[in-house]
């Protein structure tokens, strides 16, 4: 279980703001119409949030102002977000954060993310999801603001609280000093893991800065070798890292011994590339991934990275989302989880062929693995385009397009 804070949000590229970059922005935004923040510290979060929320049509001015505040909902994602996001639709990890901003679930490229901010929310959509505990700025009125409303939040924190938190191993990122208004959520979330054991705190600073943390004062006895003292990037980096060597190594342990070294060649070339890219591509080498089943691990990803190294050695470098450089030229993967016809995976290389081809790159070779059946052989043009297309078109435009594809155990058994 990741446990997600604002550190996440507040770095460079989202750049969203610390808790009094917030209370001053509502300071500043309620003050003409709410008199009594005169006598408010503008800095102070819930000292403004208390102060407008007791007034007559504070409360919902105050959620309404709070989720305006900043571009919670347009806020570009940081390294962390993403990885986060790709790691939960692997069905990896859950996470839970009191952040407002969507970035999380933003972070998905064509899959997405559902997120939980009410009761309603539970029974409405399927999980993986983003438990937001604190709400969300795209429902104003789910915001958590004051102190009363962090002090008594909805059952349905409570209970899912207990529920995620009682027997996992739970991470806190983004949380480099425990800040008044996340203190209630943070204090709960240690009591409902039970053990210290089974709690790690990622902060540069969590043992520099030992002494003077608040999280000295709420984790006490928090063992020094679950102090993780790196940034969360670096950390979202690591963990999805370690998740996909484990992945293939789970493929190596149940192939042969000259498969896994045909293995090890396509993985070396998947390891010149950062964890947030791999995890980008094996999503989208699934021609119908589904979020919270994991494509790293299936069957066909495996053989078709042993196709791979088969087929081009340890040649094969990942340069963008999709295609291989190799020394045999382009390759892209394709892989189906799910029971399709084999035709289906070429009717998607078609379609990603005549993409390529569209923004002026080299068509690349298919290189699929699932699929029920034998792969078609095209034989000729249809009757209907000979006779209604130029010649010209035949031969070298859109409608000769026909995709390049080997299916990975066809070149295993080569």
């Amino acid at each position: 279980m990741i446990y997600a804070g604002a550190g996440i949000s507040v770095s460079a590229p989202t750049s969203l703001p610390s808790g009094a970059g917030l209370a001053k922005a509502l300071h500043t935004q309620l003050k003409d119409v709410f008199d009594v923040l005169g006598g408010v510290e503008e800095w102070d979060l819930l000292g403004v949030a208390d102060a407008v929320a007791q007034l007559p049509g504070g409360e919902d001015a105050l959620r309404q102002t709070s989720a305006r505040s900043a571009n919670f909902r347009s806020a570009t994602p940081g390294y962390a977000h993403r990885v986060l996001a790709h790691l939960m639709l692997e069905g990896a990890i859950d996470v839970l954060t009191t952040n407002w901003d969507s970035c999380i679930e933003r972070s998905c490229g064509e899959e997405q993310l559902p997120t939980v901010t009410n009761e309603h929310d539970l029974a409405d959509v399927t999980p993986p999801w983003v438990l937001k505990v604190h709400g969300c700025a795209s429902r104003p009125g789910t915001l958590l603001v004051t102190t009363d409303h962090l002090a008594t939040p909805p059952k349905w924190v409570q209970e899912q609280t207990h529920a995620r938190l009682g027997s996992a191993v739970v991470v806190f990122i983004g949380i480099g000093d425990v800040a008044p208004y996340v203190r209630q959520r943070i204090v709960e979330a240690i009591d409902e893991v039970g053990s210290i054991d089974n709690l790690r705190v990622v902060s540069p600073s969590i043992s520099t800065d030992w002494e003077s943390s608040q999280w000295k004062s709420v984790a006490p006895d928090l063992r020094e070798e679950d102090k993780i003292g790196v940034s969360a990037d670096q950390f979202m980096e690591d963990l999805g890292a370690a998740y996909i060597i484990t992945r293939i190594a789970e493929h190596r342990l149940s192939a042969g011994t000259s498969l896994a070294a045909k293995l090890d060649d396509a993985k070396n070339g998947l390891f010149k590339s950062d964890a947030l890219t791999v995890l980008q591509w094996s999503r989208t080498v699934d021609i119908n991934p589904r979020a919270g089943e994991s494509v790293l691990k299936s069957s066909e990803f495996g053989k078709a990275l042993i196709a791979l190294g088969h087929l081009v050695g340890a040649s094969a470098e990942l340069k963008h989302s999709r295609v291989f450089d190799t020394s045999h030229g382009p390759v892209e993967i394709l892989v189906a989880t799910q029971t399709v016809p084999t035709r289906r995976l070429v009717e998607v290389a078609e379609a990603r062929l005549h993409g390529h081809v569209s923004r002026g790159e080299p068509s690349p070779l298919f290189l699929v693995a699932g699929g029920v059946g034998p792969i078609p052989k095209p034989e000729a043009l249809p009757q209907s385009i000979m006779g209604d297309a130029d010649d010209a078109d035949i031969v070298d435009g859109p409608l000769a397009l026909v995709p390049n594809v080997r299916h990975a155990d066809e070149v295993i058994a080569s």
